[in-house]
Order: C-alpha cells, then structure tokens, then sequence
C-alpha cells in the first residue's frame, strides 16, 4: 500500500507565486514516477478564496484556513503581504494554535516572518531571503538568522532562503520520505541539476563574486570561471585584467574579501562537485578543473566539503537508466 502525504499551502493576496508553485511541483513530480507513495497538495487561504499573487496571477485556494487542521506538512510561502501587520498576525496566530498538528511546518522566503512572529523558534535559528534578514533578525531578536544558508532545519520547523531554495527544501524532504533516488529523479525532472544541502550559500559562487566585481574584474572573474583548466595564477588573472599582479592582487582582496588564489581554488572545487554529480570519474574532474593529481582534487574537496569525492558522487549523481 502506497503512503500518502497531505500537505496545505497558506495563500494571501501579494503571495510570492514561486513560493508556492516551486515546492509543489517538486512535490507533484514524485506523483508521477514514484510508486512508494504520493503527496495530496491543498491550498487555505487566509481570506477571500481568489488571491492575488505578487505577479498580479489570481489563484484559486481549496478552502479557508480551517480551525480544526490536519497535515503531515504545512508550508508558509514568502510574499509581499504577508509583511503587512494584519495579514501577519492571523498567520502566526493560527501556526501557534494549531502546529502541532503537521508533523512538519516548513517557510518559504519571508514566509519565516509568520514563524518567527510566532515565537516558536525563539532561540533557534532561521534562514529567509538575502534581502530581508537583516530587517528580520531586527523584528525579532530572540530569533538566530542566518542569511547564508539555502535552508535550516529545526526539529519539526524548516526555513528556506530565496524563492527558488524552496525546491531546495521541497528536495530535501521528498529524500526524507522516499529516498535519495527519487529526490534526485525528481531534479532532473525539474532541471534542477543538483539537490543542493541546506548549507550551501544561497548564492553560487561565481554569482557572488561577479555581481559585486568592479569592472576591473568583472571580465576576468567571468574568464576564469571558463578556463578552470588554464593557468589561473595571480599573474595569469592580472595580465588579464591588464594590471600588475601587486595592484590586481591589493584589489581583488578589497573587493571579496580573499586573495585571488582563494577563489580560484573555491571556483575549482564548485565546479568538481558539479561534475561529479554528472557522474565523471575523478581523473576526468580534476583535469577539468586544474588540478594537476586526482590526489590533490581529493585532499582539496575533503576539506572544503567534509566528504570525499567518491561519496559525493555516489550520493548526488543520478545515472541515465535509474
């Protein structure tokens, strides 16, 4: 007998579409390939029944927030309104009456707000979008923020950063229930190259650092992220970026905050996990990434990633016939 999971969406007008619609289609992917079992996805809404999303596309709920609710999971989508007062209160007073009847309450984005305002993750810490976590952690101090993570989890309680991390955290909990098979089955479906952990950095790493380059160094960061395999040295990186490799070295650390060679062996090992997970063996990785021994690619990705590579590809890589 298959398992079936419900979950229940809370909707408002000014909700984040993405939000709702991210988690959910990973959830409804496993419906559609996964014997083992299903989830049942409605929608409650706070109010009116037709809601209004960021976008200005109406959306439908099933039902209005019911009094006597029952779920294994409840998620909390991010959106404009559900930083207005009102809208806010009712959220964070239903989730304090009534969590203990999901097994697990999950927040995407600023959905996190409605957590934290309901004082059930005092003391613990929580993850929201980039943008919003300072003003966060300033409404409710009791609270930990972590603006980094993609998502944290806290015993029954998720928080998921950007919009997109959602699927991130959708991912994660398809894996809980159904095994890592169908969470990455369910990515590939979704074109999500990689189930990411919840602690990676909601930012990747070239997106980082090429969004905050000066001109500079813009093209030269750009360049190095497409010649892994070249010679990425202090003095390769600055006859690029037509300056000395003193000046370029002296403003490339203003700029990120780590000398060049930190992020060129950061870039590297972004760039070996992501070939693993294609299922490249290691010889073929480290080549690709500049490595000059399958030795040294290993010693590098343990230590950055507390895992070796061979165990990094088992875990992460879904082959064609699977």
């Amino acid at each position: 007998m298959s398992a079936k999971r419900k979950i229940a969406v809370v909707v408002y007008d000014q909700v984040n579409g993405i939000d709702i619609t991210g988690p959910s289609e990973a959830f409804g992917c496993v419906n559609d390939h996964n014997g083992n079992g299903r989830y049942e996805i409605e929608a409650w809404a706070v109010d009116e029944l037709i809601v209004r999303t960021e976008s200005g596309i109406r959306l439908c709920a099933d039902k209005n927030l019911p009094q006597k609710p029952k779920a294994d999971i409840l998620i909390i989508p991010g959106g404009k309104g559900i930083r207005d007062p009102k809208t806010l209160r009712v959220i964070s007073n239903w989730i304090k009456l009534h969590h203990a009847n999901f097994d697990r309450v999950t927040a995407i984005c600023t959905g996190s707000y409605a957590l934290a305002d309901s004082g059930l993750l005092d003391g613990r810490s929580i993850t929201t979008h980039w943008a919003h976590a300072k003003d966060l952690g300033n409404c409710y101090p009791k609270v930990s923020v972590n603006s980094d993570a993609l998502f944290i989890q806290e015993g029954r309680f998720y928080t998921s950063g950007g919009v997109t991390s959602g699927i991130d955290l959708a991912l994660e909990i398809i894996e809980a229930d159904f095994g890592a098979q169908t969470a990455m089955k369910t990515a590939k479906e979704l074109v999500v190259f990689l189930k990411r952990p919840g602690n990676q950095a909601q930012f990747s790493l070239p997106l980082e650092l090429q969004s905050g380059a000066p001109p500079a160094l813009a093209d030269t960061c750009k360049w190095a992220v497409t010649n892994l395999d070249s010679d990425l040295s202090v003095e390769s990186l600055a006859s690029h970026a037509g300056l000395s490799p003193r000046h370029f070295s002296r403003i490339f650390r203003q700029a990120f905050g780590m000398p060049p060679a930190s992020f060129v062996k950061r870039l590297r090992l972004d760039a070996g996990r992501t070939l693993l997970a294609k299922g490249l063996g290691l010889e073929r990785v480290a080549a690709a990434t500049g490595f000059k021994t399958t030795d040294g690619f290993s010693r590098a990705f343990e230590c950055e990633f507390k895992t070796l590579p061979s165990e990094y590809r088992k875990r992460f890589w879904i082959s064609e016939e699977t």
